[in-house]
């Protein structure tokens, strides 16, 4: 994704290269390096690039360069290295205080040093940090999705020194939009890029961060509970804050999980409560398995096929019938049991007569053989619905 920015500078410090402001923003994270000569070419600069200057657009011209420095700082570089030379002789000292007042790093490096070879490193730094971050994303999904293929994940997470035997959780989020002009694909990677430069200037350790199909996921290995809900709540807010007009983010969080071995569990949670959240069956704020009530049982059901089975026992028969005749039974039955078997509150929720939800609970009753008076079976059904809305 990124490397922090003082820590790329000792790969390149035997090449010449001083600081000479902007000390205070060396914990900046570089995603590339970009030759900038002109206010126009500091448009495509997208956030935490290196700006190299060679003063060529600039022509020793003291509020020229102010100017250029001054809207690439707009946009977010990371630092920037002024080469001295011909077209500029010595970085003005009304620069050094911008960047010295900006936390924008300086640094300036000869003439007669090669900037090709100075771009290669960094490039070449960067490039490297992908490869690692995309390694231990794949480890990941492959403990995720092949739990049973231990070599696939235990070995390269090891390496990046992921212990195997620490607790793990997974969090899903999923980012939709009104636009069907947007492309989620891309979006969803710049706020992984995001997410994963926002975590480390939080100086936060044992995560990934990554994209899988249509599904931003982070994974946090050996937090406790309450720093597991400090890191989810600080990265979804940070998420948030990113997000344009149209666009809206859900989210699930797992439990902790006994090893690495068990991580598919957690992420079977994640997915289930981010779905949970979409579909609007959870209060906005409750993203994590320990805060989920009636689901958090039924989500400790590791065999899926039992609660299909139970949905096909109890309401089954119902939407099939909802199905073929274009019905609202389900509906009505649902606010029935969420009022407490009341019909008249029933009735006004829906903006019905109460005559006509009696009808159809009456309805109800024939179709599935049973007796809605009974407190037992309004408790069946109303897990059946739980069951419907998670799975």
């Amino acid at each position: 994704m990124a490397l922090e920015l003082d820590r790329l500078m000792k790969k390149i410090q035997h090449m010449d290269i001083t600081l000479r402001a902007g000390e205070k923003g060396l914990n900046h994270l570089v995603s590339w390096v970009h030759m900038i000569e002109t206010l126009e070419a500091s448009t495509f600069l997208e956030g935490g690039e290196i700006s190299i200057i060679t003063g060529l657009g600039v022509c020793d011209d003291e509020n020229q360069l102010l100017a250029l420095i001054t809207e690439i700082h707009k946009h977010d570089a990371a630092g920037i290295i002024v080469n001295i030379g011909p077209f500029i002789e010595e970085v003005p000292q009304v620069v050094l205080d911008f960047c010295d007042e900006h936390d924008l790093p300086l640094f300036t490096v000869p003439w007669k040093v090669h900037l090709a070879e100075i771009m290669r490193l960094i490039c070449f730094s960067i490039t490297k940090e992908d490869q690692r971050n995309l390694e231990s994303a794949s480890a990941f999904k492959n403990a995720m999705f092949f739990p049973d293929q231990e070599e696939l994940y235990l070995v390269p997470l090891s390496q990046r020194n992921f212990n195997p035997d620490w607790k793990y959780a997974v969090s899903v989020m999923t980012l939709s939009s009104n636009s069907k002009e947007q492309n989620l694909t891309y979006r969803l990677e710049r706020l992984v890029q995001a997410l994963d430069h926002h975590a480390r200037h939080e100086h936060y350790e044992r995560f990934s961060v990554f994209t899988k199909g249509e599904e931003l996921l982070i994974v946090v290995g050996n937090y406790t509970q309450d720093e597991l809900i400090h890191f989810i709540q600080d990265m979804y807010e940070r998420a948030r804050s990113l997000l344009l007009p149209d666009e809206e983010l859900t989210l699930g969080v797992g439990r902790l999980t006994k090893s690495i071995r068990c991580l598919n569990k957690s992420y079977m949670q994640a997915c289930s409560i981010q779905n949970l959240q979409k579909n609007k069956k959870l209060d906005k704020n409750v993203f994590f398995y320990p805060q989920l009530g009636i689901y958090q049982l039924l989500l400790g059901i590791e065999n899926r096929d039992i609660l299909h089975d139970y949905l096909d026992q109890t309401l089954e028969p119902l939407i099939a019938y909802d199905r073929a005749n274009d019905g609202d039974l389900c509906e009505v039955l649902k606010c029935y049991l969420d009022h407490n078997g009341s019909v008249k509150e029933a009735a006004d929720q829906l903006y019905v007569h109460r005559n006509t939800v009696n009808y159809k609970l009456g309805k109800v009753s024939d179709i599935l053989k049973i007796d809605l008076s009974r407190l037992d079976v309004r408790l069946r059904l109303l897990m059946a619905f739980h069951i419907m809305e998670m799975i």
